[in-house]
């Protein structure tokens, strides 16, 4: 019972030495993601919001930046506003097995506060290699449970946890208080999912919201505050509160010994919830198998498992909601072929002939389905025809899975799609080549410059 010290001990205690050489170029992976996602979704409508509060309290210190923009600021307000925008829409970084969401805390806590004390490209990695493997351990102590009682655990509920463990790694903490930031941290883990109802674009914030809390929390460590150490396992402390069924031994297992988390987060294809991705694969292939088009449809069954069926069934008010209905995104995929940055606009939301299929789109429970959750997402797929043909196909791990991986050139393709929204081809390049040489930096700077 002693997990929280445990899990505070392996953090402070990791070395860059210790990293095998597949978990820095996988890190490098995950980081080139997210930095994509932040510089294309920094552009959009609810980011601006973000933007614009951000700008408006002033100056303060010039400590870090806001990327896109280049506005300066604090280091917790910057990473406030960059995991914001990494979390923006739906097409950040994703470990299915703990339904985490790792990327959109770990790295723009790393970029603010590796910016404001000048670490090098190394120190950069080992502190969000720290941050994966935490923050996972927390939520899949915790999941499903938490989840189906309506909490954001994969990002702004656990998120604090990773965002204080990334601080406290940069700024050299040892155990002890790395404990009390990670004490602290559980006092600011909050956020529910009933976004995924009704919509509502307060859900891209809940990514800054628990960054902002986790580098505070570290902040206030550092300065003396303290909290319970037994903030993870006590009696009234995280996991008791947050799920009615829980795990502890999730946290500690193969703590130091491997690193899961990392070697295990997956990259998405599309713009939606990623408990829908394995349906939408499906019914691509089912498409590019036998030919059909929307008219020919008479009804899609979509099978999926006992949380998937609430959290991917909303009916689409606004973009948000359109991103968590999988009619919808079963829809998009046969009328637009594509499911990307492009496709979920106020436009195709209230488009009649995506929205006729998508009411011809229902969800059921598949018992096998439900069974091998969450160690998979998959979902299995039935196309009725209108000749009355019935087409199934079930898919367990979706593209971007690591157990279905991208190619290379289709990773380093998103990449490039996203960023080319707010950089030119040859900014573009430059930020891959320097994510790919980013253990050789001395400091973030040549980084930083590049981002704005």
């Amino acid at each position: 019972m002693n997990e929280s010290r445990e899990l505070a001990r392996f953090a402070s205690e990791l070395k860059y030495e210790d990293l095998p050489r597949e978990v820095i170029a996988k890190t490098k992976d995950l980081i080139l993601d997210q930095l994509g996602s932040m510089l294309a979704c920094s552009t959009l409508p609810w980011s601006q919001v973000i933007y614009r509060y951000v700008s408006g309290w002033g100056e303060f210190s010039q400590e870090s930046t806001v990327v896109h923009y280049g506005y300066k600021t604090r280091a917790e307000n910057a990473a406030f506003a960059n995991a914001c925008f990494g979390h923006g829409f739906e097409i950040d970084d994703i470990y299915f097995p703990g339904q985490a969401h790792p990327g959109c805390i770990t790295v723009p806590t790393a970029l603010a506060l590796g910016e404001r004390e000048a670490i090098s490209g190394q120190a950069f990695i080992l502190a969000i290699v720290a941050g994966y493997e935490v923050m996972w351990r927390i939520n899949k102590a915790i999941a499903p449970s938490c989840h189906l009682r309506g909490f954001h655990a994969p990002t702004s509920i656990t998120g604090p946890f990773a965002a204080a463990v990334v601080t406290g790694k940069i700024l050299g903490f040892d155990a002890e208080l790395m404990l009390h930031a990670l004490a602290i941290a559980g006092s600011h883990a909050s956020g529910t999912i009933e976004y995924d109802q009704s919509g509502g674009s307060v859900k891209r914030m809940h990514a800054g919201m628990a960054v902002h809390g986790g580098i505070k929390s570290a902040l206030l460590a550092q300065e003396g505050l303290t909290g319970p150490p037994t903030i993870l396992e006590g009696r009234h402390g995280f996991c008791q509160a947050f799920a009615d069924e829980y795990n502890l031994a999730e946290i500690t297992d193969g703590l130091g010994q491997d690193y899961r988390v990392v070697m295990g987060t997956g990259f998405k294809a599309y713009c939606s919830a990623g408990a829908m991705h394995a349906g939408i694969d499906a019914l691509r292939m089912l498409q590019a198998e036998h030919g059909f088009t929307a008219a020919d449809i008479a009804e899609i069954t979509m099978g999926t498992n006992r949380q998937s069926i609430s959290h991917i069934a909303a009916i689409p008010t606004d973009i948000t909601s359109s991103q968590f209905s999988a009619p919808f995104g079963l829809a998009l995929t046969l009328m637009r072929g594509s499911n990307g940055f492009n496709d979920y606009t106020e436009t195709t939301i209230r488009d009649p002939a995506i929205l006729s299929i998508a009411a011809k789109v229902k969800m059921v429970l598949d018992a096998e389905v439900d069974r091998e959750f969450p160690a998979t997402r998959g979902a299995r797929i039935t196309v009725r025809l209108n000749s009355g043909a019935t087409l199934q196909k079930k898919i367990d791990y979706c593209k971007g899975n690591p157990r279905n991986p991208m190619t290379r050139q289709e990773f380093e393709d998103k990449f490039r799609g996203l960023a080319s929204v707010v950089a030119n081809a040859d900014r573009t390049e430059s930020i891959l080549a320097t994510v790919r040489d980013l253990d050789k930096l001395q400091d973030l700077t040549p980084l930083i410059s590049l981002l704005t």
